[in-house]
């Protein structure tokens, strides 16, 4: 008796210190929201997507005797030593479609495509020499792939669209061991056969070059991903203008520089567990968790690998993660106000392979079976939202919470609790709290029995909208 008498106190102190903060905030309502940066169209919408698929697939796939498959990152994960012939790009049972599969399986909404990875083979058949005088060699046009001059990109996007999926490219600006690229600059070491030697104004036209051809050749992409940002001198302000002219309904990750709109930011770390809170807006678009009410709506993506241990491009055998590790992954990203881009590795045929194909459908499955269907919903704007049964013999059963955030102008809740009055007692219980709700908040909690949930805005820089407040059971 006297451990429950403590408890209930404990319960009832803590709701009172709510219900003080609560109270602050009401008298708070008519706070100027003008400081509160707002959303752009466009990123707005690639929050929603919330899930994305990576396809990893470039010449480093194809060579599966290395076991560094970062090798040609220099100065990042490896040292090269050596570059490939582009015949050695030879995925012989490529199935772009079999990719697309694996994308849908998953629940992804968009999907990006290594189209240039670090050893600077070009999945298209890059042809620059009109602009800048130099032959590039190392891409599918100098690959007998197919015939030879093989159009992976094209494809990619032509299968993106017929299965529903919004396309995207990831373009390596910063790592080109083809041109001994690294950090952006050239380096000053000895080249190995196959590189070619170029001066840094020359780099520089390359890369506006190829860029030019990737974000005007195969229409509109939702997305631009740059590893790393832009640090080649001299061509920053050129970027800018030809995705603000080129792409303007594409997002641009990890490169603030690059644009002033439309930009997303890597969550700093790609272990797919990223910690709570994760905020929509980050001062300068600055990697990692983000603060509230900040100078830059500028959500985060969590780029993470279904293949254990970091491990990005295809290995023979290597070990894949399990579903329950995925299930965490989901709550540590969508479930925290940030996009979850989980990579898929074909392999050097060029096909996902069954048994992660077979883990993607799992995870899918796994999201639809417990987020479809709500116990109950409710929306609107304020500071108190309710769900009640009307029925006292049929409770409300969840064990997962769902808050979802319009940010239309801005994102604005910086704390809430969530209370159950349970059926085994008039005593309302805490179940769940926080302080980033953004595009979403998902909680899994105890299996509870209650016949009241209510969410309450402790605190908020502005009164708020939700989308969706919901319990499920799953």
């Amino acid at each position: 008796k006297r451990v429950w008498l403590a408890r209930g106190l404990m319960a009832v102190a803590l709701r009172f210190s709510f219900l003080l903060l609560f109270l602050v905030a009401l008298g708070n309502r008519n706070v100027d929201c003008a400081g509160v940066p707002v959303p752009d169209a466009v990123t707005l919408a690639w929050t929603r997507r919330e899930i994305g698929a990576f396809f990893s697939f470039n010449m480093i796939t194809m060579l599966t005797n290395v076991t560094n498959t970062g090798i040609f990152c220099i100065g990042v994960a490896g040292g090269g030593g050596f570059l490939p012939s582009p015949d050695a790009f030879n995925p012989e049972k490529l199935d772009l479609d079999n990719w697309m599969q694996a994308a849908v399986a998953m629940g992804a909404k968009y999907a990006v495509l290594t189209a240039q990875h670090c050893s600077g083979f070009s999945m298209w058949p890059t042809d620059v020499y009109q602009e800048t005088g130099f032959e590039y060699t190392f891409s599918t046009r100098y690959s007998s792939f197919r015939g030879g001059g093989y159009d992976v990109v094209d494809e990619f996007v032509s299968k993106c669209k017929k299965h529903g999926i919004q396309p995207a490219l990831y373009y390596s600006l910063n790592q080109n061991y083809y041109l001994n690229v690294g950090g952006g600059v050239i380096l000053n070491t000895s080249l190995v056969p196959g590189q070619a030697n170029v001066s840094q104004s020359l780099y520089g036209e390359i890369v506006l070059a190829q860029m030019k051809e990737l974000l005007t050749n195969y229409g509109p992409v939702t997305e631009i991903w740059f590893d790393g940002g832009c640090s080649v001198p001299g061509i920053i302000d050129t970027v800018e203008e030809m995705l603000a002219d080129l792409q303007p309904d594409a997002v641009i990750f990890n490169c603030d520089g690059c644009s002033k709109h439309n930009k997303i930011r890597w969550i700093g770390t790609e272990s797919g567990l990223p910690n709570y809170p994760i905020w929509s807006t980050s001062q300068h678009c600055k990697g990692g968790q983000g603060s509230p009410g900040v100078n830059s709506f500028c959500p985060a993506e969590s780029d993470t690998t279904l293949q254990q241990f970091d491990h990005w491009f295809w290995r023979p055998n290597f070990p894949i993660r399990s579903l329950d590790e995925l299930i965490s992954v989901y709550y540590h990203t969508v479930g925290q106000n940030t996009n979850l881009l989980l990579n898929a590795a074909a392999n050097s045929s060029g096909l996902i392979e069954s048994t992660s194909m077979k883990r993607y459908q799992e995870f899918g499955d796994w999201i639809s079976k417990c987020f479809q269907n709500p116990v109950l919903s409710t929306s609107g704007k304020g500071y108190i939202f309710v769900l009640e049964s009307n029925d006292s013999a049929a409770p409300l059963q969840f064990n997962q919470i769902l808050v979802s955030e319009d940010q239309s102008q801005g994102q604005f809740i910086t704390g809430f609790t969530v209370f159950a009055r349970l059926t085994n007692g008039s005593t309302a219980a805490l179940v769940s709290d926080g302080q980033s709700v953004g595009n979403k908040f998902i909680r899994a909690v105890s299996s509870t029995l209650a016949s009241k949930v209510t969410l309450e805005i402790i605190t908020t820089l502005y009164e708020p909208t939700l989308l969706q407040f919901s319990i499920y059971n799953c």
